[in-house]
């Protein structure tokens, strides 16, 4: 019996190794119906080492800092701290910046799916005279955290400058920045929801 087992068992297998894959022509693929999309899962590390902008000087005093030094430990530290990825966004031609300073750890999630949509109906009424697709992005149901931080601020310049510094230094003394709040998360954070893209003339 034990051998009847293992002869079946080889007959199987190869008429699977061996099956042939055949393309579809176009009329055959017309009869199916799919939807696509992607399905993501991942790990972001964000400058966890530090950015590559500016070199951490010795010591967390800017007025002795090179043009190309920076720190980004608190103000009253005793030693100086490598700096994250810097986004800054201008809302006005003539306005100032809002940026996110300093922004570095490990971000990982599962399920953040990316897909298109066709928006033909709701968005009270909108949404039948705006009959296009759109991109939507499915948040993931976690996201966890691993030594994260930003900073959020707003500036009068989107580049970093360093004011304690003069303009022969390379520094700019007109330089300003404010900082609102800083943030460091090391834990998970659930998530619900989706956020779709629209196309703009």
């Amino acid at each position: 019996m034990i051998y009847k087992v293992l002869c079946i068992v080889p007959m199987i297998f190869t008429s699977t190794v061996y099956a042939e894959m055949q393309a579809l022509d176009d009329a055959t693929l017309s009869q199916f119906n799919g939807q696509g999309g992607v399905y993501l899962s991942g790990e972001l590390s964000i400058n966890k080492e530090g950015g590559v902008l500016w070199d951490t000087p010795a010591s967390n005093n800017p007025g002795t800092w090179s043009a190309n030094q920076r720190s980004c430990a608190a103000v009253n530290a005793t030693s100086a701290s490598d700096c994250g990825l810097r986004v800054a966004v201008r809302a006005e031609e003539s306005g100032g910046w809002y940026v996110l300073d300093n922004i570095k750890g490990i971000f990982s999630f599962e399920g953040l799916t990316l897909r298109t949509r066709k928006i033909n109906s709701g968005f009270g009424g909108d949404g039948a005279s705006f009959n296009q697709d759109v991109l939507e992005f499915g948040l993931p149901n976690e996201i966890v955290f691993k030594n994260a931080n930003f900073t959020f601020g707003v500036a009068n310049q989107g580049g970093w400058r360093n004011k304690a510094l003069s303009a022969a230094q390379g520094g700019d003394p007109s330089y300003q920045q404010t900082n609102i709040f800083s943030i460091t998360i090391d834990g998970s954070t659930r998530v619900q929801g989706n956020i779709l893209v629209f196309p703009s003339n």
